[in-house]
């Protein structure tokens, strides 16, 4: 891989890892773009380089985790709402329930579900299908995205599989 992408990438995950920490004290709103390079370590430069808003850095970081969750886990899509998949899926964001609560607490949870729904339109190849056949997808994520806001905003205090187990018992309402 390229150096120069490399350092950039690390640049990038070094400013987003700096926003979260400063998050758990500060509202977004109070967060300056000075003291937010200079808790990553980084020249305003190179922010400025990256994004244009506190609120892209979030974006990337939804869109790198993301990611990061397609490479270690192959998309069977054609089966995405199968129970090891969404058991999977809620693991995953067990790791991250403290990020994805500083999100909810800023009001800024929609982003999250705007992540998903590129993850799976971009994903499933849905760019060029017909309207009609994307509903269920856009469906899957809204109902996924809303228990996971709701289970991080009572505590996680649920395991993964009772949470996996509650969704799909959902879904017969």
């Amino acid at each position: 891989m390229d150096k120069r992408y490399e350092l950039n990438l690390e640049v990038k995950n070094s400013i987003a890892k700096a926003l979260f920490l400063l998050l758990e004290t500060k509202s977004l709103e109070s967060i300056t773009i000075i003291e937010l390079v200079h808790k990553a370590g980084v020249a305003r430069a190179s922010f400025y380089r990256n994004f244009k808003t506190k609120e892209d850095v979030i974006s990337y970081y939804l869109i790198s985790l993301l990611n990061n969750y397609k490479q270690k886990y192959a998309a069977d899509l054609a089966h995405i709402a199968r129970y090891e998949n969404v058991l999977r899926t809620f693991y995953y964001v067990y790791q991250y329930q403290q990020e994805f609560q500083l999100l909810f607490n800023i009001k800024l949870g929609q982003m999250l579900l705007d992540a998903m729904n590129t993850y799976i339109i971009e994903s499933t190849d849905l760019k060029q299908e017909k309207q009609l056949y994307k509903y269920p997808f856009y469906s899957y994520a809204g109902a996924l995205y809303n228990v996971i806001y709701y289970w991080i905003t009572t505590g996680c205090k649920e395991t993964p599989e009772q949470i996996t187990q509650a969704y799909f018992s959902s879904l017969h309402l």
